[in-house]
């Protein structure tokens, strides 16, 4: 998207878009008696970070610009929770769950597709939407990633029992893991259902989604969650589940080899790997949460 100029005719001089830039590129000259008050856009510098805030704070759409679509405008936009109230939003936002149950149904392309929608419409920091999406699909190519993930896990498995010997060069959190009796049950629990021909890993789920995005920039880990979120939600909306999965997320940052065979570039990290499928369990309530720790000043 790029901000061209102001609609002369059709601008009416309300001054919404001067006050809503962060930027502030737009801006009122000054006129002498007589002379027809202008609103102008000026970004000789290319400061403008596409945020797109003078598009829809806009009311008589007098902003040109070039993108790929067009804005999105319907008549609820000035007055979102009329649509969708706060004790609605609570419900839906509740009843998701992360899915590890999943149907061997294939997920239509169209709702893979909209659920990748909902990601592209995630805030980002100064709009830069840096990330980038891998979909799979293919059975095998699911595989070969389970395969890579389980890796980890072997190699975990060996780390825990040698602990011991080298806990004084650990960090206190992984010292505290390497100590746990669970972690090495948790991992051989996963490893013998993988070894019986199970999926701990992605739990059969037909699709998974990969989102990466610069390493540098302080921003990126926190847009990529934003964007995954989105997508959450929105699979949630179409009746489809997901998870998150952080083990599968930190294999694809440790195994170079496996990020080159799926075309991710070295300058990129693995930020999210979501699995996508229909929910084969069925939930019947939300349960609670603990109290938020708050601090008031």
């Amino acid at each position: 998207m790029k901000i061209i100029e102001i609609n002369d005719i059709k601008c009416i001089k309300c001054l919404n878009c001067v006050i809503d830039c962060p930027s502030n590129l737009f801006y009122k000259p000054p006129t002498v008696v007589g002379e027809k008050r202008k609103v102008l856009f000026e970004d000789q510098l290319n400061r403008c970070i596409l945020c797109g805030h003078c598009i829809s704070i806009c009311p008589t759409d007098a902003i040109e610009y070039d993108a790929s679509e067009r804005a999105f405008e319907f008549e609820e936009i000035k007055t979102p929770s009329s649509f969708i109230n706060y004790e609605n939003f609570m419900k839906f936002m509740r009843t998701r769950r992360s899915i590890r149950n999943y149907k061997k149904d294939p997920v239509p392309r169209e709702g893979i597709e909209a659920v990748l929608e909902a990601m592209k419409y995630a805030p980002s920091a100064s709009n830069k939407q840096s990330w980038e999406f891998i979909v799979l699909t293919d059975e095998q190519k699911i595989t070969d990633l389970k395969k890579t993930v389980m890796q980890l896990f072997y190699t975990l498995k060996k780390l825990v029992k040698m602990g011991k010997y080298f806990k004084i060069f650990l960090s206190s959190n992984l010292k505290e893991r390497v100590s746990d009796p669970a972690t090495l049950i948790s991992m051989n629990s996963k490893i013998e259902r993988f070894e019986k021909g199970q999926d701990p890993i992605f739990y059969d789920a037909p699709v998974i989604i990969i989102l990466y995005a610069p390493k540098y920039g302080s921003m990126t880990g926190n847009d990529a969650g934003l964007s995954l979120n989105h997508g959450m939600f929105a699979a949630h909306a179409l009746n489809l589940g997901t998870c998150w999965i952080g083990y599968a997320q930190e294999a694809l940052r440790r195994n170079k080899k496996f990020r080159k065979k799926l075309g991710i570039p070295n300058n990129m990290n693995v930020h999210g790997v979501l699995t996508l499928g229909f929910p084969s369990v069925e939930y019947h309530r939300a349960p609670p949460r603990n109290p938020l720790k708050i601090k008031w000043n």
